[in-house]
C-alpha cells in the first residue's frame, strides 16, 4: 500500500469501529498533536501507542460523532494532509460543536508516525465551558 492507501484504510477503519486494527498502521513510537485549550481533555501531545490509545479513550468519552465527513486527501513524498468538518456532541456539557479540520498524517515504512490536527480549538474551548 502506499502512504495514501494506508490513510484512508486507518480512516476506514476507524470510522467503522475496528480501532484494533487501525491501530495496527500506527507505528510503535507515533506522536499524535492536538493543540488547544487544557479545558479540552483531548489536547495534548500523545507520544506512543500507549499514550494515543489514551487520547481515544478520552475522545470516546467526552464525544459522541455526530458527523463527520472528509472532503479530500492530498498526498505529499512522506505526508498525507486530508480536508474535512465533523460536529461532535460534547457529552460532559451537552453541547455540539461543529468544525473544519486539516490533518497532516506523516508516514515511514508504510506505518503512521505522527498525526496532527488543526480545528476551531476556540469552539472546543467554548464547547467544554458550563454555563
Amino acid at each position: 500500500m502506499n502512504n495514501l492507501e494506508i490513510v484512508q484504510k486507518y480512516f476506514s477503519l476507524f470510522l467503522a469501529g475496528k480501532t484494533q486494527e487501525a491501530f495496527e498502521l500506527i507505528s510503535d513510537n507515533a506522536v499524535w498533536t492536538i493543540k488547544g485549550s487544557n479545558n479540552v481533555p483531548t489536547v495534548g501531545r500523545w507520544e506512543g501507542k500507549e499514550q494515543i490509545a489514551t487520547f481515544f479513550n478520552r475522545f470516546s468519552q467526552n464525544f459522541e460523532p455526530k458527523e463527520f465527513n472528509i472532503i479530500h486527501y492530498f498526498p505529499a513524498v512522506d505526508k498525507v494532509f486530508v480536508t474535512g468538518n465533523f460536529t461532535h456532541f460534547v457529552k460532559p456539557t451537552q453541547k455540539l460543536i461543529t468544525s473544519d479540520w486539516m490533518i497532516q498524517f506523516t508516514l515511514e515504512n508504510s506505518k503512521i508516525t505522527g498525526y496532527k490536527i488543526l480545528e476551531d480549538s476556540y469552539g472546543l474551548y467554548l464547547s467544554f465551558l458550563k454555563d
